[in-house]
């Protein structure tokens, strides 16, 4: 049964049973928690906390495209784990629960996939004293006919599933594995699943049974309402069903690795490892970029860009030249074998294609100047702490991709002893480390309350803001406020510098930032002779008003530039992005082609007429279905809450923003376009200044 043949007998199935079929959704999901949808749950969060009404879609089923980061290094490794798969799921919300879940499960897979049942094992949530065994699923199982001594009671790690987020719905789960026999187990008389070998294979979760409700404390409540959420990757479905011992041998991949073979001139038994690596990743990377991620070095974009990258190196190690080659072909396969259930990706593939092309030839650079130095480093087949991080931090070189070009090559390295000196230097320079909003600032800052933010007709709170937090790192500080002034770096826009007042303290705020809970955290210096900050002091924000109205202008500015590209180009252009500082400001868009001189004069001779006729800069606080009334430009829909700002500026533009703005449009002065280059394939970027 090919992997196209499972997938529509699933859905199929489920249909028969009254499930609406959903359709996948983006693999950038809308919930600010996640960095990728990472199972099919995350789509139908609206309906399992009934945000959504329900009444009319009791049960669903979804073929979800899912990206998970924490099995990237073991890709190669075995034969199961992958970065990108597809998840066949159902759901039901309120409707049948744990006797039919588990019912439907059976029929599916001994029916319909053809499994013999009595192969198949089960595992049921033992419980603990937190909450309780679930023995309603334990039950079922008997009364389908499956023999106790083939029901095994596991705990938290194995048999309790969600929230996918910081808090939502979770429940215990109850999961069926395939006996795949002894010979090729451990030999053990105890094994059966939850045994770290091979012989039980998971095949289904047959039921994640939503009774509970986890919040950010990490209390467990019982849900007034519940749900039943199953789940199976497609590929392990499809190496179980066509009797392959890896994913890598189904239909989904061997294309991809038949063409790789094609084209390097290489045999997949010598280079098992390498070509799995690439097949997974450059599919992944396809996906990402189709869904609208581009490789950085920031978030979503950094994963995919390490992706790209950890694809490279196994060119490398195979002792290929470092160009696309390789790279097309798999393209070319992974659109062959999607395209026609994600037309996305053969639409789209020249795009994927001119991507990873950018980006092989900038990391070649960065290998080819790395080369030089690992060669005159390695000794004796091995590299010294020392030297690694000497590639990292002077030459620039990612530790993770480093370890790969290292293991690839069979160089043994002292990885304590890079971990020792970068715990030095992060401990010199951990202030201006802090400057890049990450893991560290929401575990030191994310638990306190939201601050209040009065920065919008308020350039200085004297004498009101209470300090809530301080970590002191020498000369440098970080802290936090129960209100400010300041504004905190989002939307494209930087955060305010300024000084807080104290007594015997001053402070240079050089940073604000913000947490995803909205907690705002101000980074800067005290003067030479200042006292230091502690918690309950009372202090003065004051934002330095230049600077703040150089920002605001170049804010301003981005939104005209946005409207005249529209009149001068097409309205259909959408924002893919902005940055503004004092200094400057830039605006990425989607459009398909270089802009002619004619055209860069056209939209600057737009923005400066508005700039001279002198309108008001207006804002107007309203809610999001208002907004929608009003006819606003909404750049970024999926991220706006219900209460949002509107900035009108005549009738010339209309864009909901949450950053600072004010005046008249004459107070901005001359507006100039600096520079156009493209970003990405489709994607274009101007950089403009105002003098």
């Amino acid at each position: 049964m090919t992997g196209n043949e499972i997938r529509k007998k699933f859905i199929d199935f489920f249909i028969k049973h009254n499930h609406k079929l959903f359709p996948s959704s983006s693999l950038v999901p809308d919930d600010p928690t996640l960095l990728f949808t990472t199972a099919g749950m995350v789509q139908m969060m609206p309906y399992l906390l009934r945000q959504e009404d329900v009444s009319k879609n009791p049960r669903a089923c979804s073929v979800q495209k899912s990206f998970r980061t924490t099995d990237i290094d073991d890709i190669g490794n075995d034969g199961r784990h992958l970065t990108f798969f597809e998840m066949l799921g159902s759901w039901s919300f309120g409707d049948y629960y744990k006797e039919e879940a588990i019912s439907l499960a059976l029929e599916l897979l001994v029916k319909e996939f053809g499994l013999s049942k009595g192969r198949i094992w089960a595992t049921v949530f033992a419980g603990d004293n937190k909450i309780s065994e679930d023995i309603e699923s334990y039950n079922h199982w008997i009364s389908v006919g499956l023999p106790k001594e083939r029901i095994i009671k596991l705990g938290w790690k194995d048999n309790f599933w969600g929230p996918p987020g910081l808090e939502g719905p979770c429940g215990p789960s109850t999961e069926i594995y395939y006996d795949m026999g002894k010979e090729v187990g451990c030999g053990k008389e105890t094994c059966a699943p939850g045994c770290d070998c091979d012989r039980f294979i998971e095949v289904w979760n047959a039921g994640v049974f939503m009774e509970y409700y986890k919040d950010v404390t990490g209390n467990y409540s019982k849900l007034p309402y519940t749900n039943v959420d199953t789940g199976a990757g497609l590929e392990r479905m499809a190496a179980l069903l066509q009797g392959k011992n890896s994913v890598f041998e189904t239909d989904l991949f061997s294309p991809i690795i038949k063409r790789i073979e094609h084209v390097s001139g290489k045999s997949y038994s010598d280079y098992k490892r390498q070509m799995n690596i690439i097949a997974d990743h450059i599919k992944a990377s396809a996906f990402l970029i189709v869904d609208g991620t581009f490789p950085s070095n920031l978030h979503r974009g950094y994963v995919l860009r390490r992706l790209i990258r950890r694809s490279m190196i196994q060119i490398y190690a195979m002792n290929l030249p470092m160009d696309n080659n390789v790279i097309n072909a798999t393209v070319d396969a992974i659109s062959d074998i999607y395209g026609a259930d994600y037309k996305e990706i053969s639409q789209n593939k020249g795009s994927v294609k001119s991507i990873l092309d950018n980006e092989i030839k900038g990391f070649t650079k960065v290998l080819s100047r790395s080369f030089k130095i690992l060669d005159k480093v390695v000794k004796d087949n091995k590299i010294s702490g020392e030297n690694m991080f000497l590639l990292h931090d002077t030459y620039g070189l990612n530790i993770e991709i480093l370890k790969d070009i290292l293991t690839s090559k069979n160089i043994s390295f002292d990885e304590k002893g890079f971990v020792d000196l970068m715990r030095v230097q992060k401990s010199k320079s951990k202030m201006h480390s802090s400057f890049t909003l990450g893991k560290e600032i929401e575990v030191e800052y994310g638990e306190l309350p939201k601050t209040q933010f009065l920065g919008y007709l308020d350039l200085t709170v004297p004498g009101e803001s209470k300090v809530l937090k301080v970590v002191d790192m020498q000369n440098f500080v970080s802290f936090v406020l129960d209100k400010t002034s300041f504004y905190a770096e989002s939307g494209g826009q930087v955060g305010d510098v300024g000084k807080v007042l104290g007594h015997n303290i001053i402070v240079n705020v050089k940073s604000v930032r913000k947490t995803k809970s909205g907690v705002f955290v101000h980074f800067g210096e005290y003067e030479p002779g200042s006292g230091k900050l502690k918690p309950g002091d009372i202090v003065s924000p004051i934002v330095d008003k230049v600077v703040r109205e150089k920002i605001s202008h170049n804010h301003t500015a981005v939104h005209l530039l946005s409207a005249a590209l529209k009149r001068t180009l097409s309205i259909e252009i959408i924002q893919k992005g902005s940055f503004v500082d004092k200094d400057r400001l830039r605006f990425d868009f989607s459009f398909d082609r270089p802009l002619t001189d004619d055209e860069i004069k056209s939209v600057e001779d737009i923005v400066n007429s508005e700039i001279k006729k002198g309108d008001k800069i207006e804002i107007i606080e309203t809610s999001l279905d208002e907004a929608r009334r009003m006819g606003v430009t909404l750049a970024f829909e999926d991220r706006y809450t219900n209460d949002v700002r509107i900035i009108k500026i005549g009738d010339f533009s209309m864009e909901l923003c949450g950053g600072t703005h004010f005046g008249f449009t004459s107070d901005l002065g001359n507006f100039k376009v600096d520079k156009q280059e493209s970003v990405g394939r489709g994607i274009r970027r101007i950089r403009a200044s105002l003098s």
